[in-house]
């Protein structure tokens, strides 16, 4: 069966959908171990109606107590065994749901960063759906009704061999319970679904206030805030509550079928056992089968929406593996020297119709310093990303050295590039951590970094120095500190490309004159400098000036040439306004 929600497909668990990218870790061999405990535990529980069988037939009728005891210790030994098969498959899935997890963990991890640097947004969900799957596949409302259900035949042929015309009730009562399975798919799984969306959005909007709850607490944004996601949260509380109350009234007609299955088989096992068509044992035996059959088809239609959630968060994760699949070359390529070639680049954002970058072509030689100028929505940020390799392009392609920056193995490639972006976002941990990059980086490589960001003396400077915790996002840190640790954790092993996006934007005088200190020691290494910025201070030492309009190179060349045909061209502008005027 095939449902579409957010633009993928749905699918049923079978054997093909367990080869997907989201379950293909599974270890198959304990799925089949804790499948072959529940078939085994099923089985030893016919014991118990087997054993009644026993007692009102042959014991009460022959008073034989050396029966009774002999039967009830087989019994004991069924049940436990039965009871140490359901611990077995207990512990087997919980370890197969933790292995699940940590083989699942870093590559989701690793996806959700590549999610969020091409959408340009947090993509935190992947975690708690891997969550989701795991709970599923440890939990009693999860694998374990869908692995007792299909065993229900079993005690469907037992029934019918006691009595055919039981079995047939017995037969009636699962055909419904299967029914309502199915209406249960129909009538909840579309409402489980939005519902989880919407609970996704609104929790991506209370992550997107906290992470700047400065601004909206200077701006007093808070009471509409809370009002635009208590709004996204009503409208996912009543998709809940559709698809909770639909679940429970078909819970309720479960519950109602067993109740009255129960009652009919025994009210005509007693019509039979009076008109001495079958036994009291038999009646009781029937009873007790019926029973083992159908709780098992119950469990899982209370359970369905586990299964939906299971299977929402499993196409979730589908989904996003397959869209982030990055191309990353399993060839080592040898350290570049820094040239850049972008050839016919074309890049348009997810979900947008129009380009932001249109058809950009310019080759840059190594060790220049290229300076990006442009009015604001020009597309300097976005060709900044393309240039590290971040995003994408619709067509056309990066090239470093010949290799596109796009698939070159993202392990090799931290190794010779450099980025600083416009926000700066550090990590909690040791100020040491952030300039290794979280890396088992040289210390004397990490001193040298903070050095040429001069920020080697504050550091110092620091409760415990390089191993000062700067908590999430650096939040003991000043701007201006964070912005400089940021360009030492670029300038880290002295890459061969740095793409600075506008890397004065918290400095001061000190700060800037640290900036240009850098940029000279960076270059003396042989490197290829891409610098988005306004300042001239920043801008007099570049080779090459680029300047971006509407996602156009309009003027790209030496940076004197450049700068006089803008001059030229703001006077023709001036003279032009005085002629209209």
């Amino acid at each position: 069966m095939l449902n579409g929600i957010n633009g993928y497909q749905m699918k049923t668990f079978d054997t093909g959908y367990l080869r997907s990218p989201a379950l293909a870790c599974l270890d198959r061999q304990a799925l089949a171990l804790a499948m072959v405990a529940s078939l085994a535990m099923n089985l030893l529980l016919f014991a118990l109606p087997l054993y009644s069988l026993q007692i009102f037939d042959r014991v009460l009728t022959s008073r034989s107590i050396d029966t009774l005891w002999l039967l009830t210790f087989i019994v004991i030994f069924a049940l436990s065994s039965a009871a140490m098969l359901d611990a077995v498959r207990g512990r087997v899935l919980l370890r197969m749901g933790n292995r699940y997890a940590l083989t699942m963990g870093p590559r989701l991890l690793d996806a959700a960063v590549v999610e969020s640097a091409k959408a340009a947004e947090p993509s935190a969900q992947l975690l708690p759906d891997m969550q989701t799957v795991r709970g599923f596949l440890v939990g009693p409302q999860g694998l374990v009704p869908l692995f007792d259900a299909p065993l229900a035949p079993l005690f469907l042929f037992a029934v019918y061999v006691l009595h055919a015309e039981l079995g047939i009730a017995l037969l009636i009562g699962i055909v419904v319970l299967i029914g309502l399975t199915v209406a249960g798919e129909f009538l909840t799984a579309p409402f489980l679904r939005a519902a989880g969306a919407t609970t996704l959005k609104a929790q991506r909007y209370a992550d997107s206030a906290m992470a700047n709850a400065e601004a909206v607490e200077a701006m007093g944004m808070r009471d509409a805030i809370c009002t635009h996601w208590q709004s996204v949260q009503d409208t996912s509380l009543a998709q809940a509550s559709r698809a909770g109350d639909r679940a429970l009234i078909l819970a309720a007609a479960a519950k109602w079928t067993r109740w009255s299955l129960s009652l009919m088989i025994t009210a005509y096992g007693a019509w039979l056992a009076i008109h001495d068509e079958i036994t009291i044992g038999t009646m009781v035996a029937a009873n007790m089968l019926a029973a083992r059959g159908l709780g098992p088809l119950e469990a899982m239609i209370g359970s369905w929406k586990n299964v939906v959630a299971a299977r929402t968060a499993v196409d979730r994760i589908n989904f996003s593996l397959n869209r982030c699949a990055q191309a990353d070359s399993g060839f080592r390529l040898p350290a570049p020297r820094g040239d850049v070639s972008i050839e016919r680049l074309v890049y348009v954002p997810p979900g947008a119709e129009h380009p932001t970058i249109k058809g950009i072509s310019f080759r840059v030689p190594a060790g220049a310093l290229v300076g990006l100028i442009g009015p604001s929505g020009a597309g300097k940020s976005t060709l900044a990303k393309l240039i590290c390799g971040v995003w994408q392009s619709r067509s056309g392609t990066v090239r470093l050295d010949g290799a596109d920056v796009y698939t070159w193995r993202r392990s090799d490639w931290g190794l010779h590039c450099g980025y600083l972006p416009q926000d700066v976002e550090l990590f909690a941990g040791t100020v040491r951590d952030n300039i290794a990059r979280f890396r088992d980086a040289e210390d004397s490589d990490v001193i040298a970094a903070a050095r040429m960001a001069g920020m080697h003396e504050a550091i110092l400077r620091l409760s415990k120095g390089y191993d000062t915790q700067i908590g999430f996002g650096g939040a003991v840190l000043s701007g201006g500190q964070r912005q400089r640790l940021g360009l030492a954790r670029a300038l880290l092993g002295n890459p061969k490309l740095l793409v600075l996006d506008e890397p004065n934007s918290n400095l001061d005088a000190e700060g800037e004159r640290a900036l240009l200190n850098a940029l000279h020691q960076i270059r003396l290494t042989g490197a290829t400098v891409f610098m988005i910025s306004h300042r001239r201070s920043l801008l007099a030492g570049a080779d090459l000036l680029a300047v971006m309009i509407d996602g156009q190179i309009q003027h790209f060349g030496p940076r004197p040439e450049v700068l006089h045909k803008l001059q030229v061209e703001g006077q023709v502008i001036k003279e032009a306004s005085r002629g209209h005027s």
